[in-house]
């Protein structure tokens, strides 16, 4: 012990001289593998999405000029756009696909802009919701699956793997084209709270049992609150939907949807008409509400509570179609109280992000 005190202080100076020179060699190689990391790291495909959407983000900051502002309006900015004014590193520098090109979309909706990238290179494409599930599935003529019909995208049939996860909730997916992909709520809102259609006073009956009109119904203003309220982080995401809220006869057997049709209204929220719950069945001897095989080979059909649908009876002022916890289609007074299972539209184009829409792992898209 005393051999090395006397070596540390015989050579004190040189040990601290040397040392320190070690530990600065080691923080400058410290930093040059930082820098040369930095240099060449390469990013995954999403890290470069992102960067797109962050790069237009910027890029839109001082090009006010471009930025949409009424309902509905689009611009797309090109990534060599964003490259050549320094808002984004070359794809040279951010991935080994050289061959990359991008751009992205920006809509304006409900006061939101929402940015939809699109990546392009050679091990690799941005995929949307749309593309995914076609890609998935095969066009159907007999059995569960998807359909095309009506000039929609239809899930039909018992076991269809329509799941898919937005704002919080599980949903079907119900139909969908190039633009939109309409849902439906998977259950009933179930919180304990139900919802009249409507109770004002119906001066046809002299009665307080209600209108079948869902125009000027409570439950559009129900709709309405629960949209303002619960989905207020995701205007950006829905579309405005053209609700078909015309009155249907108990007896009419049409499914293309031109009766419920004939008028609709615009709105965020809204309520599954018949001829969609219908067109869920693949029973044969599903022909009209009446039919009890309705329920059958339809997804639709098992729920835990009764349910709104949105279209009133046209043999009277005061009826709606509900759907009960086995499927069948009834008629009730407006006034009674039922439960909710909003529909909602999404655009077809959002960016795919996992899942394979089963009820263990629903579709899920990116939210830029």
């Amino acid at each position: 012990m005393n051999k090395l005190k006397d070596l540390w202080k015989n050579n004190k100076k040189a040990f601290l001289l040397y040392g320190g020179i070690g530990i600065l060699g080691i923080i400058i190689l410290v930093v040059a593998i930082f820098l040369i990391f930095s240099i060449f790291k390469r990013y995954d495909y999403y890290e470069i999405e992102n960067m797109l959407v962050k790069a237009s983000t910027n890029y839109l900051n001082k090009h006010t000029d471009l930025i949409p502002n009424e309902e509905e309006d689009e611009i797309v900015i090109e990534a060599s756009s964003l490259i050549q004014e320094k808002y984004l590193k070359d794809f040279s520098k951010l991935t080994r696909d050289t061959t990359c090109s991008g751009y992205v979309t920006v809509n304006f909706l409900e006061n939101n802009l929402r940015y939809t990238p699109s990546l392009e290179c050679m091990n690799y494409q941005t995929k949307s919701l749309k593309d995914v599930i076609l890609e998935k599935e095969t066009i159907q003529t007999s059995t569960d699956g998807l359909y095309d019909i009506n000039d929609y995208y239809t899930y039909r049939g018992e076991f269809v793997n329509n799941y898919i996860s937005f704002a919080g909730y599980t949903f079907r997916i119900l139909k969908f084209n190039e633009e939109e992909m309409q849902l439906i709520l998977a259950d009933t809102i179930n919180n304990k709270v139900t919802y009249v259609f409507d109770d004002r006073y119906n001066e046809t009956i002299e009665s307080n049992r209600g209108k079948n009109d869902f125009n000027n119904s409570r439950v559009f203003l129900s709709l309405r609150d629960i949209y303002q309220n619960d989905f207020v982080k995701f205007h950006k995401y829905i579309l405005p939907i053209e609700a078909c809220t015309n009155p249907r006869s108990e007896k009419d057997r049409d499914k293309s949807g031109s009766v419920e049709c004939y008028t609709t209204t615009t709105t965020h929220l809204s309520m599954l008409p018949v001829y969609d719950y219908l067109n869920a069945s693949l029973d044969p001897l599903c022909l009209d509400v009446s039919s009890r095989n309705c329920s059958n080979y339809n997804y639709l059909s098992k729920t835990k509570n009764r349910w709104w649908l949105i279209n009133g009876t046209n043999e009277n002022t005061y009826e709606v179609y509900s759907a009960d916890p086995l499927g069948k289609i009834r008629l009730d007074s407006a006034n009674s109280k039922r439960d909710l299972r909003p529909v909602l539209s999404i655009p077809s184009t959002l960016i795919y992000k996992t899942g394979d829409g089963t009820s263990s792992s629903p579709y899920e898209f990116f939210e830029f």
